[in-house]
């Protein structure tokens, strides 16, 4: 399915025109009945001589209404360019096709509409007018045809043209992630909501769970029309009509995406090759507050400039533009850009990086990845999605907080690699099947790494443990869930990039005594000095006089130092029931081998009877009670405790201790 996108001056005859190709008024605003004026998108279908059919979007000609002609002209793959034979190029003429331009749209046909109002030679002057207009652009070369909507003078020509135009425009490709800029969101009685748009990058079919983007909500597809016709599949490059079923009509706007759950995701940071018209008014600056159009879409975007301080009429640059807003946007799509107040088109572009990170201005390296990214090589292109750019500063240890969560390393699942890449499934497992073999790309799991991020991301996390080993001596490692914090690694990616590791010699992992585990590397152990291990002995002692009624946390550490009391609990050698309260290990296990032996005898324990099986005090075992039921090892019941469903497993480890 192909979809055909009117463009023009205002009362130039495009919807008059469309009328008379389709039968199919374009027009659905009373208001614009009335006024006899385009103000909202229209839409209608034809079949073609070759007896395919095409969709058309018909769009408003006024300056007014220039933000509704950019929601729909985003999807089209052929433009028909309308120009009225007794006026010629007028100023929405050049801006309509210097927007079509900067779309990259490629195939087009223009129609010099009431040649039935002119003479011959003011025709062919009219037609030497629009070539030269089109030479410059992407339209340059496209056939002129003068045509008449009232006589239809011109008109089987006009539909053979746009036949041969659909032929030259670029096949559609189904790439498994459909998406559907929404222009359009109505309610039908008995129904419901209804949106409708351009499908593009993959099908839709009944009965498919959807969710609408940004941050929208989920549904599912009731129904599916092209041409008011209801189908079991909408195909790419189609006009579509989705009935949705579980949501509403106000939690959907013109300019949010329909797409299946988890297939493509919203950004506020577009990394972008950006052109400034050469009729532009004024240089883009950076730091420029613009509006961007892309797809359906509409939203407010500061200007971060990448190269230079300022892009002149006629000039190109890499930039980034922050969005006011979150929108849904895919590596090649194409935008449009306009200075807010006076309304003009100043210029547009192409996307290369849809989830930004920040850069530094003048940055070789980002220069660089992002020329790669543009020329569009399969391999090169997710090599660099895969080659992140480090927020660290040069030598240093990632820390925690903003600059340690934003580092990444790259690692990417191939879902993430073809949404950041705009790449088909089947071209991105082939690049990284080739990039593996050459290794130039580490696969851990499901996951890709670029192997200089790889080889960076072994050097970050070593030299991470090796600091903290020389600040913490006495602790058995740094747990695992600070390292990852701390490195900006995922949580789901943690445990494969750790056992990749440690498979590799490169680090160690301690299982804790507590929750969690200890990262480490290979050679370092936790020693103690002399007068160290001497203090530990004597408190150690102390624990085995009294095992139930110890000295106090506060008592250990104005003995031995916090440190060092610290690396007992982490080693497991004293077991922490509260803040105030730790046990030594040999008398925890005994304590739990009483209370579930007592409490499996009698059925129940109170803490009355619990200090006498122990021989302790109220405050002592009310600590242990309260640490026991987090555990699940006992649970209370009024005043008593019962078994919790780990006593089990905790007698059976207290009694091999």
């Amino acid at each position: 399915m192909s979809c055909i996108g009117t463009a023009g001056h205002v009362d130039h005859g495009k919807s008059t025109l469309v009328t008379t190709l389709t039968g199919i008024d374009p027009d659905r605003l009373a208001e614009e009945k009335a006024r006899g004026m385009t103000i909202d998108l229209g839409f209608a279908w034809l079949t073609l001589p070759s007896g395919r059919e095409a969709s058309i979007v018909d769009v408003p000609g006024h300056e007014s209404f220039i933000k509704n002609m950019l929601a729909g002209v985003g999807g089209i793959d052929v433009a028909l360019l309308v120009v009225a034979a007794d006026e010629g190029v007028m100023p929405q003429t050049d801006e309509h096709l210097a927007i079509l331009d900067l779309l990259c749209v490629r195939s087009g046909v223009v129609a010099l509409t009431k040649c039935d109002l002119v003479e011959a030679d003011w025709l062919e002057m009219v037609r030497e007018e629009v070539s030269e207009r089109l030479r410059p652009t992407t339209l340059a070369g496209a056939p002129l045809l003068p045509c008449s909507a009232l006589t239809r003078a011109g008109v089987h020509e006009l539909l053979a043209a746009l036949d041969a135009a659909l032929d030259a425009a670029p096949i559609r490709r189904d790439l498994g992630r459909p998406r559907l800029p929404i222009d359009r969101v109505f309610t039908i009685t008995g129904f419901g909501t209804v949106v409708t748009g351009t499908l593009q990058d993959g099908s839709l079919r009944l009965g498919q769970e959807i969710e609408i983007l940004p941050g929208g909500p989920r549904g599912r597809i009731r129904g599916l029309q092209t041409h008011k016709q209801s189908v079991e599949e909408g195909r790419p490059g189609g006009r579509l009509a989705v009935n949705l079923a579980g949501v509403t009509r106000s939690e959907i706007h013109r300019g949010d995406v329909l797409a299946l759950p988890g297939r493509q995701r919203s950004t506020t940071a577009l990394d972008v090759r950006l052109e400034v018209l050469a009729g532009a008014p004024r240089p883009v600056r950076h730091n420029t507050a613009l509006d961007l159009y892309l797809g359906a879409a509409e939203v407010s975007a500061r200007v971060v400039l990448l190269e230079r301080g300022e892009l002149r009429p006629g000039e190109s640059g890499w930039a980034q533009l922050r969005l006011a807003r979150p929108l849904v946007a895919v590596r090649g799509d194409r935008f449009i850009v306009r200075v807010p107040s006076p309304s003009v088109t100043i210029g547009g572009g192409v996307i290369v990086e849809p989830w930004a990170r920040r850069h530094r201005a003048r940055d070789a390296a980002v220069l660089a990845r992002l020329e790669v990214l543009a020329r569009g090589e399969p391999e090169e292109v997710v090599l660099a999605a895969l080659r992140s750019e480090p927020a660290t500063t040069k030598g240093r240890v990632p820390t925690a907080g903003k600059a340690g969560r934003a580092a990444g390393y790259g690692g990417r699942e191939s879902g993430e690699i073809e949404r950041a890449t705009g790449l088909p499934a089947e071209e991105v497992a082939a690049a990284l099947g080739a990039l593996t073999a050459r290794a130039m790309v580490i696969q851990i799991s499901g996951r890709a790494y670029a192997a200089t991020e790889w080889q960076r991301l072994g050097a970050d996390g070593t030299r991470l443990l090796a600091e903290y080993h020389r600040q913490y001596p006495l602790r058995a490692g740094m747990p695992r869930e600070e390292w990852r914090a701390r490195l900006g690694l995922g949580p789901r990616a943690v445990g494969d990039v750790v056992a990749a590791l440690v498979a590799s010699g490169a680090l160690a992992e301690v299982i804790g005594s507590g929750r969690g585990s200890y990262l480490k590397l290979p050679a370092f152990e936790a020693r103690l000095s002399d007068a160290q291990e001497r203090a530990v002995a004597a408190m150690l002692e102390r624990f085995r006089r009294e095992p139930f009624a110890p000295p106090t946390r506060s008592e250990v550490e104005e003995a031995l130092g916090a440190e060092v009391t610290a690396a007992l609990i982490e080693q497991g050698m004293l077991v922490k029931l509260t803040d105030a309260i730790v046990l030594e290990r040999a008398a925890y296990d005994e304590a739990v081998r009483r209370i579930v032996h007592h409490v499996r005898t009698h059925g129940t324990l109170t803490v009355a009877e619990a200090r006498d099986v122990l021989g302790t005090t109220r405050k002592y075992m009310l600590a242990l009670f309260e640490h026991l039921d987090q555990r699940h090892i006992t649970a209370r019941q009024g005043d008593d405790r019962v078994l919790g469903p780990q006593a089990s497993a905790a007698d059976e480890l207290a009694s091999q201790s």
